[in-house]
């Protein structure tokens, strides 16, 4: 799902798209072109060059997210930190809505628990 490399010609990565398509037909799997994406990175003198995987061009994207970390294109991480406050932002008011009794040890290993992991992860 991820590449990066950041001194390949569009001829190396083109080959390299048709190595995975020769993979595909040597192992009967296949991949689903329309769920592949190019993110270009902008921090590098990149040529925003097109690809395409079985004769589709495959679409760019700015951010994408992947294993729950949302990866930008520029590289900063505050959108992923901002996602991972409002996740845990927003299981502190389940817990508020629906936990009745409030006894400081029960709150905090629910805390510990359940909304601790949002912030921690990948932070």
């Amino acid at each position: 799902k991820t590449y990066l490399h950041l001194h390949l010609h569009k001829t190396d990565i083109m080959k390299d798209l048709k190595y995975l398509e020769d993979w595909e037909s040597t192992w009967l799997l296949r991949f689903n072109p329309s769920k592949c994406k190019v993110m270009h990175m902008k921090y590098n003198m990149n040529p925003l060059n097109s690809y395409s995987f079985h004769n589709i061009t495959l679409g760019t994207v700015e951010q994408e997210k992947d294993l729950g970390v949302l990866t930008s294109s520029s590289l900063q991480w505050g959108d992923n930190i901002k996602a991972s406050i409002s996740k845990a932002n927003q299981m502190i008011a389940w817990v508020t809505r629906n936990l009745i009794l409030r006894e400081k040890s029960i709150m905090l290993r629910i805390y510990k628990t359940i909304i601790r992991p949002h912030i921690e992860y990948c932070t």
